[in-house]
C-alpha cells in the first residue's frame, strides 16, 4: 500500500505586498482557477472546460482593525502580494515536520473596505483583489502558476497553454 503525507493545519501565515510584510496570522482566499465551459453536443449536452480561457481570479485577505498594511494593501494599483504559509506535514513514520508553502500573485485591489464600528468588538476589512498571475509552491514543489497575461497555465509542471500558443 502506498503513503502519501498528510497534510495538517495551517500553523502561521504572513502576508507582504511588493517585499514588505503587512500582516501576520491573517485569513487569506487563495485564488479559485475556473475554467470557462463550452457545450457540445454528444448523446445531448456535453459540457467541457476550454483550456485557454479561464474565468477571472478573485482572492481575498481579511484583516483585523484598521493599520498602515490595510491602507497598503487597499491602495488602488497593481502590486506583488506573497503569502507564506506553514502547515504540518505527517510521513508514513508518524513524524510531523513543518512544511513551508508560499502563494504569489499580481493583483489589483477591488475595493476600499469598510468596517461594522460596535462598541466591545474588532473590526475586520476584507480586501479583495483581481488576480492577473497566481503561483502556489508546496514545500518546494510548484503546484500551479497561472499568468493570465503571458498565457502560462502550468499545473504540476505542465504548460496546457503551451501548444495554443504555439499555434498562434
Amino acid at each position: 500500500m502506498q503513503f502519501i503525507d498528510i497534510k495538517g493545519a495551517i500553523l502561521a501565515d504572513t502576508v507582504y505586498v511588493d517585499g514588505e510584510l503587512v500582516g501576520k496570522e491573517l485569513t487569506v482566499t487563495l485564488p479559485d482557477v475556473s475554467f470557462a465551459t463550452a457545450e457540445h453536443k454528444a448523446m445531448g449536452t456535453l459540457e467541457l472546460p476550454m483550456l485557454g480561457q479561464l474565468e477571472a481570479m478573485e482572492a481575498s485577505v481579511t484583516k483585523t482593525g484598521y493599520d498602515k498594511g490595510v491602507a497598503i494593501l487597499a491602495a488602488p494599483e497593481a502590486k506583488n502580494l506573497e503569502f507564506r504559509f506553514v502547515h504540518d506535514s505527517i510521513n508514513s513514520d508518524n513524524v510531523v515536520t513543518p512544511e513551508g508553502c508560499k502563494a504569489f500573485l499580481r493583483a489589483v485591489p477591488k475595493v476600499l473596505p469598510g468596517g461594522d464600528l460596535e462598541p466591545g468588538s474588532k473590526t475586520e476589512q476584507q480586501i479583495t483583489f483581481a488576480v492577473s498571475r497566481y503561483q502556489l509552491i508546496v514545500g518546494g514543489f510548484e503546484i500551479c502558476l497561472i499568468d493570465k497575461l503571458k498565457n502560462i497555465l502550468r499545473i504540476n509542471g505542465k504548460d496546457y497553454a503551451k501548444s495554443i500558443n504555439s499555434l498562434l
